[in-house]
């Protein structure tokens, strides 16, 4: 990839600017050569438009690949979330059930995040997105297909929606680790803005597509059309995963964003292969993978990921708060129907899909001053909502803002994560990040809950943006020297030796 150090290209700047002059010193010949060098290099030139148009096509292929990948898992998703909630409601008849089976994802989706990471980093995360593929499809088909003891009994409804959110989030932990092994950087960050893009239109699309799948197969069977969908994610997988292979020439998929060991056409790592000054060929062996505790020492012990964690917590426990008590502030404080407000947080998803694009059009350049502008717009958005929500138009643009930079500072941090890091521990960083991000979430919004009720939707939206704010301002001090020391701690590999210079 193009940052074999695991900075972005920007880092690369100053080295290439400084070889300016030396370039524009062989100005004068390369002009008094003008005349022949224009005749022979017409051939050249139209040659070089064939591969361009090709690679041009390939990317465009690519992200349709994607598209249609990220489509297909998060309807499927959507129809499977809505399906268990029904069950488990149906067998019940007690709406906190529901809550219980969200919450039990959601703390087996914490467990994933921290013991799935090493065995990502050790193994082929293709292979784990795989048999999480198939893992899904078994529990779907085998309680939609008619077993009555599995559909019939609350405990098997809750156990089966806990294995699917656990194969599920270790399959998203498993794409989040492949991504940067088989796509150059400037790649890797387009593919993810059009990956939130479609994901958020999607989601929006989710519940309607859910609810007439429960509507024509009730109960159990709507998970068979879950199944179904999670067969053609599989073979879109597939599909993208060959697309990738192709994509680029020159951005092999031996090579990473995030330096380490080099990783081979499998995602799998690998040993190092080099030169040394004498021409002989050295195979190095690759070093044993740290253990969890040795990552964790190493985030706490750098001041640069510290400050990214701190800032990021905030971040996204604000983020998270707001986005789950929106629908419970325009019904409460702003006296909406249910009907009403759903249909208003359709405007926060048409600020997601803007901001996926976004993302893909700003490139790696662009992450770091996203997350601060991003943070910005949510907190705007965020007190527009809280002071004008009763204006439509006002409450309208609110969301849209929200919806934006909520999207945009998501799609951001995730890339800054998956190019700063280390390519070889990227499950195992990723994880310990997500697992802590999540606990301080779910206390918050927990916390949030009782604060609705004891001081009013208004005051805490209030206290949310403000605080977005805020992190937009501690994002702001998040500077070059923090930027690089996100790529410069020990578990870093060294960088390579310059070449000796020819005597």
């Amino acid at each position: 990839m193009t940052a074999p150090t695991g900075h972005d290209p920007k880092a690369t700047g100053p080295e290439s600017k400084a070889t300016g002059p030396e370039s524009k010193a062989t100005g004068p010949e390369s002009k008094s050569a003008g005349p022949e060098s224009k005749s022979a290099g017409r051939g050249p030139r139209t040659a070089g438009r064939a591969p361009l148009s090709t690679a041009s096509r390939r990317l465009a292929m690519l992200l349709v690949v994607f598209a249609v990948l990220v489509t297909s898992r998060s309807l499927g998703e959507g129809i499977y979330d809505i399906a268990f909630a029904n069950l488990a409601l149906d067998l019940s008849g007690v709406v906190s059930t529901v809550g219980l089976v969200y919450c039990v994802g959601y703390g087996v989706e914490v467990v994933a995040s921290v013991a799935a990471g090493p065995l990502l980093d050790r193994g082929n995360p293709k292979a784990v997105l795989v048999v999480a593929y198939l893992v899904k499809i078994g529990v779907f088909v085998l309680i939609g297909i008619g077993s009555t003891f599995l559909s019939s009994h609350l405990w098997a409804i809750v156990v089966a929606a806990a294995t699917v959110d656990l194969v599920h989030h270790i399959g998203e932990m498993a794409l989040f680790v492949l991504l940067p092994r088989i796509l150059d950087a400037t790649t890797l960050v387009r593919v993810q803005g059009i990956g939130g893009t479609v994901r958020s239109a999607s989601e929006l699309l989710a519940p309607v597509v859910a609810g007439m799948v429960i509507a024509l197969l009730p109960g159990s069977r709507a998970l068979l059309l879950a199944a179904g969908l999670q067969v053609l994610a599989l073979a879109v997988f597939a599909a993208f995963v060959a697309v990738a292979a192709r994509q680029s020439p020159t951005a092999a998929p031996g090579v990473t964003t995030g330096a380490t060991t080099d990783v081979t056409t499998d995602g799998t790592t690998g040993a190092r292969t080099g030169a040394t000054a004498g021409g002989t060929t050295v195979t190095a062996t690759p070093a044993p993978h740290p253990s969890r505790r040795a990552v964790a020492r190493t985030l706490a012990g750098s001041p640069a990921w510290r400050r990214f964690i701190a800032f990021h917590a905030l971040t996204v426990l604000a983020l998270s708060t707001v986005i789950l008590s929106l629908l419970a502030l325009m019904r409460e404080t702003f006296d909406m129907s249910p009907a009403r407000a759903g249909s208003f947080l359709a405007f926060s998803t048409i600020g997601a899909v803007v901001g996926g694009l976004l993302v893909a059009r700003a490139g790696p350049e662009g992450i770091c001053a996203s997350l601060r502008r991003a943070t910005a717009l949510a907190g705007v958005g965020t007190l527009t909502v809280a002071l004008l929500g009763r204006t439509q138009w006002a409450l309208a643009v609110g969301l849209v803002l929200f919806g934006l930079g909520f999207t945009v500072y998501l799609r951001s941090a995730g890339l800054l994560v998956q190019l700063r890091a280390p390519a070889a521990l990227l499950g195992t960083w990723h994880g310990l990040l997500d697992a802590v991000v999540r606990i301080v979430s779910a206390g918050a919004i927990l916390a949030t809950g009782f604060l609705f009720d004891r001081f009013g939707g208004k005051p805490v939206h209030l206290a949310l943006g403000v605080l977005l704010l805020l992190t937009a301002a501690l994002w702001s001090t998040f500077g070059p020297r923090d930027r690089h020391g996100l790529g410069t701690t020990p578990l870093h590999p060294a960088p390579a030796p310059a070449p000796a210079a020819p005597r």
